[in-house]
């Protein structure tokens, strides 16, 4: 079996494969964040014609497509979160950081099984959604303050002829 740790990017994501024993299998696949590159990057895993296991950082919300991508594909995926990574780059004396000794350490911390998953998925869909209803009420109660902003400075009678301001039109005479 084969372990797949990937560098999580915004245009650009990079792989890097070890076997179970900790031996590079490929240093460097370098793939594009879309479906045409998800679909590339599984060719040259494929390739290797072992099973796999995909480790990936959860950054910002760059690995959502690609993790439903693996997942629809019936792929063993785990997200951890990037500081269990950095625990282990702090335990080498050369702390380079690059792209692609990023993705060999993610493979190394899934070798190790010693870290903890993100949330599982659903759990991840609820709370962006969560997010983005906060976004869209507090969108909303701007809107509603800068109109009584405006109200107030080019009709203040306003308030005197309807009984609430964004609700059913009530006349108050």
């Amino acid at each position: 079996m084969y372990i797949v740790g990937i560098d999580i990017a915004k245009r650009f994501h990079e792989a890097a494969i070890i076997d179970s024993s900790g031996k590079i299998v490929v240093k460097r696949i370098r793939f594009a964040n879309s479906h045409n590159g998800f679909l590339s990057f599984m060719d040259a895993v494929r390739k290797l014609d072992k099973s796999a296991e995909f480790g990936m950082e959860a950054t910002g919300h760059y690995w959502l497509p690609l993790y439903a991508h693996l997942r629809q594909e019936g792929q063993n995926v785990h997200v951890i979160n990037p500081l269990q990574s950095d625990a282990l780059r702090n335990m080498f004396i050369r702390q380079t950081k690059n792209d692609t000794i990023d993705a060999l350490i993610v493979a190394e911390v899934i070798r190790f099984g010693r870290y903890s998953q993100v949330a599982p998925e659903n759990i991840v869909a609820l709370r962006e959604l969560c997010r983005q209803r906060f976004f869209v009420v507090d969108m909303a109660s701007d809107f509603k303050r800068k109109i009584i902003a405006l109200l107030d400075q080019t009709f203040p009678e306003y308030k005197k002829l309807f009984s609430d301001t964004f609700g059913k039109r009530q006349w108050n005479f």
